[in-house]
């Protein structure tokens, strides 16, 4: 049985392929052959040129060796029938393939010997018209050595051919000499040393194979035993490795019989580990169904919430579009429409047309962006009327992360617009029931409540406090001359100087007719008559434009202790009267010695400088 995984095969069953020493034997018959073949190619290449070296020195000694044999029956006065003679001898030589003799017609003894040179062959031909002193050696096809050697006139020549000079060629020996006995004994001593080499080799891999079986495979043997035992039961404490020496297999079997052994421990222990867990399993079922029941009491208590919520909270989702897809009851109740009636509609069926447009133009800006919107809406009921809601809406978001609706929750707010709606009205009742109607500023009834709290606080922290009253001088004269619309105006004006002059801190209020009063928080008496007599210069220097100049008086006093409202404004008034008295358009700050002569003289006064 065969099991194929990714990172290899698996052989459950080995096969006998499948075993090493197979591979091993396979593995050295490679290795045998290829050095076998290794040899033979080398040996083979060393041959050939040894064989082409000696029978090129072979071929030279033959040639040299007929050429003297001719040359000398030649000299002794030889006929062509010697020469045929010695050529004939030299054609049995066992390497002689073929030997010819071209002698040229150069005054030849036998001068009726006819010779053609053009049927020479073409080598031998340019050997002759190069005149060359060399031997001409020619590899020729099929391992054979063809030699041409020129025959040159010497002195001993010239006797017989009287047409010649010494040096020249008289004829070229063409000698064709066979290597194919040679290559047959190469090829026999070759064969005969693989032969050996192959013996050798082969009795050498059985000694090793035979070695290594009883240093390699046989320990490997064991140790396939053992681990086949070891892989039906891994905590048999009985698998055990021999002793196999001190080499690397000892030192396996030591590592592997420690192995066991700790693996035999690990089994001990998950066994223990085991019982462990089947008790922890068995309280673990019991645990699981005790939150089972308390999963199934908060889904009740769950499905209950939403009812609350879907009762109480005015909640809807839509699409994309804005189409609704839901609505809680709590929606349908404070708008008057029934689910039916809103799912699947537009959620501008609700949408009241006081509600500006730029402002759901922004809500859509947002919420497409993926942000959540959040603002009050004025929403319309079914029956025509209106509710108001504080609205937060945010985006619903797919896995992918891809906006696929909204949800809106809301809030009713309809009692707190109300409410403010009444306030807003209450606070601007209580604005002009504060204010005076033609300047603008506080009346005596408002200045007069924030006064008493003013003196409260000095009376408790013991801080400075000071008034000032201040009279147009001669303002009569202005409304008969140039009549009341100008002096209406000219108390506008004076109004805006005094707001524009005073403090933030600081108090102003009409007092009544022409008469403004004027409170400085935290300041002394003294500064207060400095900072009333820069106003009081203002004043005269303010352009009116159209209307005429005028000028104002000003009585200033600071609170003393025990003081009220009429104490500490009567001092102001009584400074104001001497103000006037002392030619107007000044300031004088009151101390209280002179208010019996000054009522004495009040209304007469008063009258003539009126």
């Amino acid at each position: 049985m065969v099991r194929t995984g990714k990172r290899g095969v698996r052989k459950e069953d080995l096969r006998f392929f499948y075993k090493l020493r197979t591979r091993f034997v396979i593995l050295g018959a490679v290795v045998v052959v290829t050095l076998t073949a290794a040899i033979l190619f080398i040996l083979t290449d060393d041959y050939r040129a040894i064989i082409d070296r000696t029978a090129k020195t072979s071929v030279e000694r033959l040639s040299q060796s007929i050429f003297q044999t001719l040359f000398a029956s030649m000299s002794a006065g030889g006929s062509s029938g010697d020469v045929l003679t010695t050529l004939d001898l030299a054609k049995q030589e066992r390497y002689v393939e073929s030997l010819e003799l071209y002698v040229l017609p150069v005054a030849l003894i036998d001068s009726r010997r006819k010779f053609n040179i053009s049927d020479f062959p073409e080598e031998v031909k340019k050997a002759i018209n190069e005149k060359t002193e060399q031997d001409i050696i020619i590899a020729g096809e099929e391992r054979k050595i063809r030699h041409l050697k020129p025959f040159k006139a010497q002195e001993n020549c010239l006797v017989c051919h009287t047409g010649a000079k010494e040096g020249d060629i008289l004829g070229v020996m063409d000698l064709t000499f066979s290597l194919a006995e040679y290559d047959d004994m190469s090829l026999l001593s070759i064969k005969r040393i693989a032969l050996i080499i192959f013996l050798l080799t082969l009795a050498a891999s059985a000694f090793f194979l035979r070695f290594s079986t009883k240093l390699i495979f046989a320990p490997i043997k064991e140790l396939e035993g053992a681990t086949a035992r070891l892989a039906k039961n891994a905590g048999d404490p009985d698998v055990r490795l021999g002793e196999w020496g001190r080499n690397e297999f000892g030192v396996i079997a030591d590592h592997f019989n420690r192995f066991i052994e700790a693996v035999y421990e690990i089994n001990r222990r998950l066994e223990q580990e085991e019982a462990k867990m089947k008790r922890f399993l068995e309280d673990r079922e019991a645990e699981i169904e005790r939150r089972t029941a308390q999963v199934h009491d908060l889904n009740r208590e769950l499905n209950h919430y939403l009812d609350v919520v879907d009762e109480n909270v005015i909640n809807s989702r839509t699409d994309t579009q804005g189409i609704i897809t839901y609505v809680s009851a709590a929606f349908c109740r404070i708008s008057g429409f029934s689910k039916s009636e809103l799912l699947g509609q537009p959620h501008n069926i609700v949408r009241h047309p006081d509600t500006p447009r730029e402002l759901y133009v922004d809500m859509w800006d947002t919420i497409k962006r993926g942000l959540t919107w959040s603002g009050e809406l004025k929403n319309r009921k079914k029956d025509g009327g209106y509710y108001w809601v504080q609205t937060t809406i945010s985006p619903i978001f797919s896995e992918t992360s891809v906006i696929k609706g909204f949800i809106a929750i809301r809030h009713d707010i309809s009692l707190q617009k109300e409410l403010a709606d009444t306030l807003q009205k209450l606070n601007e009742a209580t604005r002009q029931s504060h204010t005076d109607a033609l300047t603008g500023i506080m009346n005596r009834l408002r200045i007069n409540e924030l006064l008493q709290m003013e003196i409260d606080r000095s009376e408790r922290y013991g801080e400075d406090l000071s008034v000032a009253l201040l009279d147009i001088d001669h303002f009569k004269t202005v409304n008969d001359t140039f009549g009341h619309l100008v002096g209406d105006q000219t108390l506008k004006t004076l109004a805006q100087i005094l707001m524009a002059r005073t403090r933030k801190t600081d108090l102003a209020a009409r007092w009544g007719g022409e008469e403004f009063l004027i409170v400085l928080i935290n300041t002394s008496q003294e500064w207060a008559a400095r900072k009333m007599e820069q106003l009081r210069l203002a004043i005269e220097t303010h352009d009116y434009g159209d209307a005429p100049k005028v000028t104002v008086s000003i009585g200033v006093s600071s609170y003393q202790s025990g003081d009220t409202i009429e104490s500490l404004i009567g001092r102001a008034d009584v400074a104001l009267y001497l103000a006037k008295a002392g030619g107007r358009n000044r300031v004088e700050i009151g101390s209280g010695e002179e208010n019996g002569q000054i009522e004495t003289d009040l209304s007469e006064e008063t009258a003539l400088n009126d």
